[in-house]
């Protein structure tokens, strides 16, 4: 490297600052003579007189965070190795007084004037503050998303050189919305704190942890033998929140749900690994909750599924693949259809029939739900329009509606705007919602129901005795039915069931509710049933 004017004014420019510097604590300098195999680093940054030291190699293995030494090096080996046209890296050094600072350096090898040796020169910023804020999640004090995806690329590059293997482990708090919504955010935060906290403790120093956005975490693990020893890390995770966490003098149960994925065997991207975990999780939260979803094959199987889902729905409703379904109501007296449910069912050019089983849920966690909700909103107002305008005679058309649907500011103004455009009374139209949609409602849900209610809609309970439902949330909205699951339908002639659903149309009778069995599939369950007293 020749030198020419503008390496000598950088040189000059370094020295400058390294004069400023002397009063200011902020700003440290490093000069690491590489033909001579020597280092300077003035010792306030630090503490330490590290006077042995020969090069910055040393330096990062001597000061460096250990978890932050990897990607140090690999910084400086970038630009060492011509990939970089400067030397800049950020990472976390630890003084000989204890604390843990963040530092930003910024280095160029040029040649000194005096005594013609390459030099690298490097300026080191104390940059704790805006770090803090930037690379850490401020609420638990862990590293974030962006500064853990950062560490994961580090640590794909050097398992595929030391053939190593590493794990990434995505946790997922189950039913984190129903603590928001029982005790408020505030609260919520303090439990996201804890669970940080003893997730933390709960790894070893090799392993990384990270908030990730909401109520989620993601676990690095360097370098493992076996898939055991992972597994041993979720296992020991289950086993400490068995027990409940305290927060506010209040005890409060944590379910989690894991994903677990294997670089590089799963794959060497980034992205696709973040994918694959969160795909993992998704799998662990259809299987029940609280349990670890490893990527394997048969994952991966359904993930490709699920992706080539994600990207035909898209088009779905473009080319006409969705319809509805009318499953009749009928009255177990008189054995007449008094009412109709409109079922969403999808039949795709490529994958055949889809269950809305599969697809909803994907719908849902993709944004799609609420274009679909509204156009079986609209496609079952228009279709009660006509059979009205036959002459067809029914009490009302049920359409199923989602959480976020529900939630949307719109959409008491769209199914008013619908029944004026069709010219159906507000009264034809039943708003079902699931039982664990009631259980999840927030004051702002239920001003939102009340309203519809007002407004002359009629609202339906869907899968009632899946969940736990507050009585009180029952009485306290003119609800028009409840929907008794068919899980219990499916075993009326055992006596418990009998029992439950006596209660349930007990309860229901003194609320004024009609009570409707779903998946009635005999004639012994439908006698069973009238004499229960259901309605439907």
């Amino acid at each position: 490297m020749s030198t020419n004017t503008k390496d000598i004014h950088i040189t000059r420019e370094f020295d400058l600052i390294y004069r400023h510097s002397l009063n200011v604590g902020d700003i440290g300098i490093c000069k690491w003579n590489m033909d001579k195999e020597e280092l300077y680093i003035d010792e306030k940054m630090t503490g330490y007189e590290l006077k042995n030291l020969k090069n910055m190699f040393e330096f990062i293995n001597a000061i460096v965070y250990h978890k932050d030494k990897e990607l140090a090096i690999q910084d400086l080996e970038d630009y060492l190795n011509g990939t970089n046209l400067y030397y800049l890296s950020t990472f976390r050094i630890k003084t000989k007084a204890g604390d843990i600072k963040w530092v930003l350096v910024k280095g160029k090898i040029l040649k000194d004037e005096d005594i013609r040796d390459k030099v690298l020169h490097v300026l080191i910023f104390n940059v704790t503050g805006s770090k803090l804020h930037e690379g850490h999640d401020i609420m638990t004090n862990l590293i974030n998303d962006r500064f853990f995806l950062r560490k994961l690329k580090n640590a794909i590059q050097v398992a595929k050189a030391q053939n190593k293997q590493g794990a990434l482990i995505y946790i997922d708090i189950d039913n984190f919305i129903t603590i928001n919504n029982n005790y408020g955010f505030q609260f919520g935060n303090l439990v996201i704190r804890e669970i940080a906290k003893q997730l933390n403790s709960l790894i070893s120093q090799s392993c990384e942890l990270a908030k990730f956005p909401g109520d989620k975490f993601m676990i690095l693990v360097n370098d493992f033998d076996y898939i055991k020893e992972v597994e041993e890390i979720c296992n020991n995770i289950y086993e400490y929140f068995k027990r409940p966490i305290e927060i506010l003098g209040n005890q409060i149960y944590i379910n989690l749900s894991l994903g677990l994925t294997v670089f590089p065997n799963d794959s060497s991207d980034v992205n696709e690994l973040i994918k694959f975990c969160d795909f993992a999780v998704s799998q662990s939260k259809a299987s029940g909750k609280n349990v670890c979803t490893i990527f394997n094959k048969e994952v991966e199987k359904s993930y490709h599924r699920r992706s080539l889902i994600e990207s035909e729905i898209l088009n779905a409703i473009d080319n006409n693949e969705f319809y509805l379904h009318y499953q009749p109501k009928v009255d177990i007296s008189s054995n007449r259809i008094t009412s109709l449910e409109a079922l969403i069912r999808w039949n795709n050019n490529k994958l055949g029939f889809i269950s809305p089983g599969e697809f909803i849920p994907i719908a849902e966690g993709k944004g799609y739900i609420v274009q679909i909700g509204n156009w079986v909103l609209e496609e079952a107002i228009k279709t009660a329009s006509q059979w009205m305008e036959k002459g067809y005679s029914f009490e009302n058309i049920s359409v199923n509606i989602s959480p976020t649907q529900l939630k949307r500011k719109e959409f008491k103004p769209t199914l008013i705007k619908l029944c004026k455009k069709y010219n159906i009374p507000h009264s034809l139209l039943e708003i079902e919602i699931t039982e664990s949609t009631l259980m999840g409602t927030c004051e702002e849900n239920i001003g939102i129901l009340k309203e519809l209610i007002d407004s002359g809609f009629k609202i339906a309970i869907d899968d009632f005795g899946t969940g736990y439902s507050n009585l009180i949330s029952l009485i306290e909205f003119p609800i028009s039915t409840l929907k008794i699951d068919k899980s219990i339908v499916d075993n009326i002639e055992c006596e418990k069931n009998k029992l439950v659903f006596k209660s349930i149309v007990t309860l229901g009778r003194n609320l004024k509710f009609e009570i409707i069995a779903e998946g009635v599939e005999t004639k012994k369950q439908l006698n069973i049933l009238a004499k229960l007293g259901c309605d439907g």
